[in-house]
């Protein structure tokens, strides 16, 4: 009796609280509902608009950070290096000079939620996705300038689609599919 009364005073505290649910499987990775949020909230941050929790604004979050694990994926098999530091940090100045003084810049942190370390991590996950989808998906035939991004986002989409066919995508959160 008293031992087993003993053994539930002391595994009392290790019941389970939910932190975080898996909203995407991504293969042997994952997308949490709190990633998708964050990803609505920097994307709507950085481009000073208003932050919508609709059922389309997270589905294109979602989108996005699926998008970045299969390019992360591929970064990582072909040993594509991460950003400088300092790279990061003139990227993170230009978003800040598009406010009109530090204490506005503040304030838009906290009027949407997000610290400037979640900031930098996707600056920084910008910085490498772009600079490496520029590298691998540039063509090598001399394509107008005017032209460039349209070819380059033409390839990309093809290779992302036959990415996602090659990895299952579960949608544990069926509002995001």
């Amino acid at each position: 009796m008293y031992r087993t009364l003993f053994l539930l005073l002391l595994l009392w505290p290790l019941r389970g609280e939910i932190v975080d649910r898996i909203a995407i499987a991504v293969g042997h990775q994952v997308i949490t509902e709190v990633q998708v949020d964050e990803e609505v909230r920097v994307t709507a941050f950085q481009n000073h608009a208003p932050v919508s929790m609709t059922a389309a604004a997270r589905r294109d979050a979602a989108n996005r950070l699926i998008a970045q694990l299969l390019v992360e994926r591929e970064m990582q098999l072909s040993h594509y290096p991460a950003p400088e530091p300092s790279d990061v940090d003139r990227y993170l100045q230009q978003i800040r000079s598009t406010f009109s003084s530090d204490a506005a810049y503040q304030q838009a942190l906290r009027d949407y939620q997000i610290s400037e370390p979640i900031l930098k991590q996707h600056l920084s996950t910008q910085l490498a996705t772009l600079s490496f989808i520029e590298l691998r998906f540039r063509p090598d035939l001399d394509v107008p300038k005017s032209e460039l991004d349209a070819h380059i986002d033409q390839i990309l989409d093809a290779w992302l689609a036959e990415a996602r066919k090659q990895v299952s995508i579960i949608y544990l959160d069926k509002a995001l599919q």
